[in-house]
């Protein structure tokens, strides 16, 4: 049976581990792996690093003991630990347009610097804020100031 893609060994300095783990999923899925056989791949490709600090974390057991979720937890939390919130809110409140930088990039980024903020049902309004706070262009920061129950989507014309 042939495969549909390819999984690459994990570098944390090129993604998350988040990430890698939805395409893990999705390679699972596409390929019909099935779960006994989940732990074996993920151990198999994740690469020699990954593996080596994962023995390190789980010892005295084998990474082979653990199950695909036990596995994926330790590492989520060495390589992706509980942001602090404050700090994480500092961050987005200091994220303005930079010089050159299209909108829809400046958007792309306001959204990355929001995702541990946990602004829940607020998420739309506080990225909005920071959109007419964070703009270059001051007519379209005007033009938004003025305008009545604006939302962060009517920020497409700018």
């Amino acid at each position: 049976m042939a495969l549909f893609g390819r999984i690459d060994e994990f570098k944390p300095e090129n993604e998350q581990w988040a990430a890698y783990i939805e395409r893990m999923e999705q390679f699972f899925e596409a390929n019909d792996v099935a779960e006994d056989k989940q732990v074996a791949t993920l151990l198999s490709v994740m690469g020699a690093a990954t593996y080596g600090l994962l023995r390190n974390l789980v010892q005295p057991r084998k990474p082979k003991d653990k199950t695909f979720d036990e596995i994926v937890a330790v590492l989520k939390e060495h390589y992706e630990p509980k942001p602090l919130l404050v700090a994480e809110r500092f961050r987005f409140n200091q994220c303005n347009q930079k010089a050159y930088q299209p909108v829809a990039q400046y958007v792309a980024e306001l959204k990355q610097c929001a995702s541990n903020c946990e602004f829940g049902a607020n998420l739309d309004a506080s990225l909005r804020d920071r959109f007419v706070g964070g703009i270059r262009n001051e007519g379209c920061q005007r033009r938004l100031l003025s305008e009545n129950d604006l939302t962060f989507a009517q920020h497409g014309d700018c």
